[in-house]
């Protein structure tokens, strides 16, 4: 790799990127004027003409929409009332994919919701209604996800779920459940089999106070509409020029859930995507492999936009080179960006001595997670990784302000979307550039090694068929 010539090219798009606040209009668009984008609604229609009205705005080539068949959700009235030891209606949301139902029975509280919670709770939990925490991990750590909480209730007879936001301030937990058939499109197979309810902090502590007291009992009723739609990524590219059957994919997802503006999750990260492709465009002819920039659909639904494009991808004999997925990057102030590889330790260096090179600091974890638009790729060996911006949360639990009615356009800022553009850029320039690149795909035997090694192999076999 010519240094000196990757340095020339830095500048071209650090000027492009510090010099414009093009990105923070685009994201002022889609979470001020469209609002939410929940998969399958018209709103996310919108946000995708929009998106790729910009790629071709910004020279990127071959700009499309593609379309891809999946299952949306319609949320109507939730009640949720306490009929024991005394009488209360309370504040709750249905989660996406959950049915419409009427239920009454008494509470069991699984407190975090770890699997040996509910090992050890087994015998009690038919009938019941789950009271557990949502997601549970500060910064750094791994904790079950809320996916998983959802199953192992369903795997022991629970008939709902409440899920209980660990951050204070009257906010809502949301995020979709699991269907019937995890490996279908059509709404038979999305649709969950028990009813999944958010609760904020408040509601969920006061639950808690009573279930102290004795027997809880409460009635459940909600109104909701699983049926099928369609989604759509958004993709454009830059040609390569020496090597341009090689790829590098770069983006995020541009949908959100329907009960806020999905600004730091994930709009920030798309509109972060957008504006790499707006600066790379400007080295059209430049570069030796082809960058697609790709805004994912339909992710916060179970990934399916990325999902389908793997697949496509495969059954192309497409090369990618590497994916760097930008869920979570732009938020906050700027300045605190984490990358995440997916259990690939050869790689750990190059992007520390990278950190050096730029010069510009960044975090650098390695640990494989299955909760984002990387995973699919990851499961056909591509090497990958995903940006993210950790200040936005500092000091939360969880996913923070996301997935909640607080993630909202003044949790992001011009500047740390333009750090975060900035520093992804230069990222894609060296996958592009650099010839002694150290990634490669993975062998089906080393992604099951993988996946083992995460303790996500069993899971990832009940779900995902024939992928692995």
């Amino acid at each position: 790799m010519d240094r000196e010539r990757v340095r020339e090219l830095d500048r071209i798009v650090l000027g492009e990127i510090w010099t414009s606040d093009e990105a923070w209009r685009n994201l002022v668009y889609l979470c001020d004027d469209l609002g939410h984008r929940f998969a399958g609604s018209e709103r996310e229609r919108r946000a995708a003409e929009f998106l790729a009205d910009r790629m071709r705005a910004y020279g990127l080539e071959n700009v499309r929409l593609e379309r891809f068949p999946m299952a949306t959700w319609e949320r109507g009235p939730c009640h949720l009332a306490v009929v024991e030891p005394l009488e209360r209606e309370l504040p709750a949301i249905a989660m996406p994919y959950c049915p419409t139902a009427q239920i009454e029975a008494d509470v069991i509280d699984v407190g975090e919701g770890e699997q040996p919670d509910f090992e050890r709770l087994a015998s009690e939990i038919p009938g019941k209604i789950v009271l557990t925490d949502a997601e549970t991990n500060r910064p750094g750590e791994r904790k079950s996800h809320r996916t998983d909480k959802f199953n192992w209730a369903v795997q022991r007879g629970a008939v709902a779920v409440l899920f209980v936001n660990r951050n204070p301030g009257q906010l809502h937990i949301t995020g979709s459940l699991t269907g019937r058939n995890p490996n279908g499109t059509r709404a038979a197979d999305r649709e969950a089999p028990i009813p999944g309810i958010g609760l904020s902090y408040e509601t969920g502590q006061f639950l808690r106070r009573l279930a102290e007291r004795g027997r809880l009992r409460l009635r459940l009723a909600t109104e909701n509409r699983t049926l099928d739609a369609e989604s759509a990524k958004v993709i454009g590219v830059i040609p390569g020029t020496t090597r341009p059957d090689e790829i590098v994919l770069v983006g995020g997802h541009y949908d959100s859930h329907d009960i806020a503006q999905g600004a730091g999750d994930d709009g920030a990260g798309t509109v972060v995507g957008l504006e790499v492709g707006r600066a790379l465009a400007q080295l059209r002819g430049q570069l030796a492999r082809t960058v697609r920039v790709i805004c994912f659909g339909a992710e916060e639904l179970g990934l399916l936009g990325a999902y389908h494009h793997a697949a496509q991808a495969a059954a192309r004999g497409e090369r990618i080179r590497f994916v760097l997925n930008l869920d979570g990057a732009g938020r906050g102030t700027g300045g605190q960006e984490q990358l995440v590889l997916s259990g690939l330790p050869e790689l750990v260096p190059y992007f520390q001595a990278l950190g050096r090179e730029l010069p510009y600091d960044f975090a650098i974890r390695d640990e494989l997670n299955a909760h984002s638009d990387h995973f699919p790729f990851a499961l056909r060996g591509i090497p990958n990784a995903t940006l993210s911006s950790r200040d936005a949360t500092a000091g939360m639990i969880g996913r923070g302000w996301g997935h909640t009615e607080a993630d909202t356009l003044d949790k992001v800022t011009l500047r740390s979307i333009q750090l975060a553009a900035a520093l992804a850029a230069r990222f894609v320039i060296r996958f592009s550039e650099d010839e002694n690149f150290p990634g490669r795909q993975r062998t089906p035997e080393e992604v099951r090694q993988q996946l083992a090694d995460a303790g996500l192999l069993e899971r990832v076999r009940a779900t995902e068929g024939p992928v692995i």
